[in-house]
């Protein structure tokens, strides 16, 4: 009997109060919210080598859905294609985000280290499961001694299962399929750790 009706409870609250935001898991921490105080981000993305020989657009796709996603909620946010072109002439490789920072105006730089993805179930034939795991870095940018440098201000451990309870048969969808609307999911994942979001948000 208790179940049901705190059920009601909330949807009578929903409707008399609207939904109610989740604050962001940056902001929580920070106390930054990169809306309201009209912060520059830029996004960078980086796989292993043996994840971009299975998908080699993986990085791009994360960061390009993340990017779409900051603009819906009018997040000031560096062009990842301005990124791609700085990255290209340097042979697509930085050590240091301070190397970043000297290279664009932006007030975070977030950085997104995937170290694996995985499209299937284990140990089940013709079933589809995503896992997902990586490090959210993001950095301040600051000027130190006449040069802009960067700042490790928050860091969290990423993990995203997809579908949370039964996998999903390969009958059903391609792989490729499956791939793109997992990718999605992480995008969505990533991007609301950095706004307020209501509740039917985070539902995909």
């Amino acid at each position: 009997m208790t179940q049901p009706g705190c059920s009601l409870m909330v949807m009578a609250s929903k409707v008399l109060m609207g939904d109610p935001k989740v604050p962001s898991l940056f902001r929580q921490r920070t106390g930054v919210d990169i809306i309201e105080d009209e912060k520059t981000v830029l996004i960078v993305s980086t796989t292993p080598e043996f994840l971009r020989l299975e998908n080699s657009a993986v990085d791009r796709d994360i960061t390009e859905g993340v990017y779409r996603r900051f603009r819906r909620k009018e997040i000031r946010c560096i062009s990842p294609s301005k990124v791609d072109g700085w990255l290209g002439r340097i042979g697509g490789l930085w050590e240091d985000p301070s190397e970043i920072a000297q290279e664009f105006e932006a007030d975070y730089i977030i950085h997104f280290d995937l170290d694996s993805i995985s499209y299937k179930e284990e140990n089940s034939i013709g079933f589809y499961r995503g896992k997902a795991h990586g490090q959210v870095k993001v950095y301040a940018v600051r000027e130190v001694g006449g040069q802009r440098g960067a700042f490790l201000v928050f860091e969290h451990e990423y993990t995203s299962t997809y579908p949370n309870h039964y996998p999903i048969s390969s009958d059903s969808m391609s792989q490729r399929a499956f791939a793109e609307k997992f990718t999605k999911r992480i995008s969505n994942e990533l991007a609301r750790l950095f706004y307020d979001y209501r509740s039917a948000e985070a539902v995909d």
